[in-house]
């Protein structure tokens, strides 16, 4: 199999999955518009020392943050595999209609994973990739949705969500894992579980 065309860059459409712990795959990409992925850092301080140096001290790596914008028309996504809305992130999902979202103390954890694919008929940031097609893919494990604002300031509602994980799991396992493939001899990224 041929490598697949390559484009300059990945532009305007992708794939976005959330996916609670033991939970099934839900898809957002029809209601989410951007996403910014921050945080991560490996940063140090330094400490002078007597001659003049400089010793570097390793800080902590930072956690994660991926920030959505969406629009939706529902409070949550009551059932199925297409996400309707997003205030169930952050609290007990209702999964009948009419949908009804109480405040509660409950605190699921959560895959994300967003997906740019070449490929026109992948669906799902979580499943194996299409061979003979690029894709550039990052996976956000055991992570919890920690903010939800909505607002009408530009005269459309809008809603801001926050997502939140730890680099390493408590005993030192990556939540994060960022793959690619480049289509090439019908390499593809695997399917994603969780747990």
């Amino acid at each position: 199999m041929t490598q697949a065309i390559a484009p300059d860059a990945f532009t305007e459409t992708f794939l976005i999955t959330i996916q609670p712990k033991s939970g099934s795959a839900i898809e957002f990409p029809a209601t989410i518009t951007t996403y910014d992925i921050t945080g991560g850092d490996k940063d140090f301080t330094q400490i002078a020392n007597g001659k003049g140096g400089r010793i570097k001290k390793f800080e902590f790596q930072t956690p994660y943050e991926v920030t959505l914008e969406a629009y939706s028309l529902e409070a949550g996504t009551d059932t199925g595999a297409v996400g309707k809305g997003f205030a169930d992130l952050m609290a007990t999902v209702d999964a009948t209609q009419p949908v009804s979202i109480t405040a509660d103390h409950t605190r699921t954890l959560y895959l994300l994973a967003v997906a740019h694919t070449t490929s026109t008929s992948a669906t799902s940031a979580v499943a194996v990739s299409v061979a003979g097609d690029r894709i550039e893919r990052d996976i956000f494990k055991n992570g919890h949705f920690v903010s939800y604002v909505t607002s009408m300031t530009d005269g459309i509602r809008k809603h801001t969500i926050k997502y939140k994980v730890n680099a390493f799991d408590k005993s030192g396992n990556s939540n994060i894992t960022q793959d690619s493939s480049d289509g090439s001899s019908g390499n593809v990224v695997p399917a994603i579980t969780y747990p």
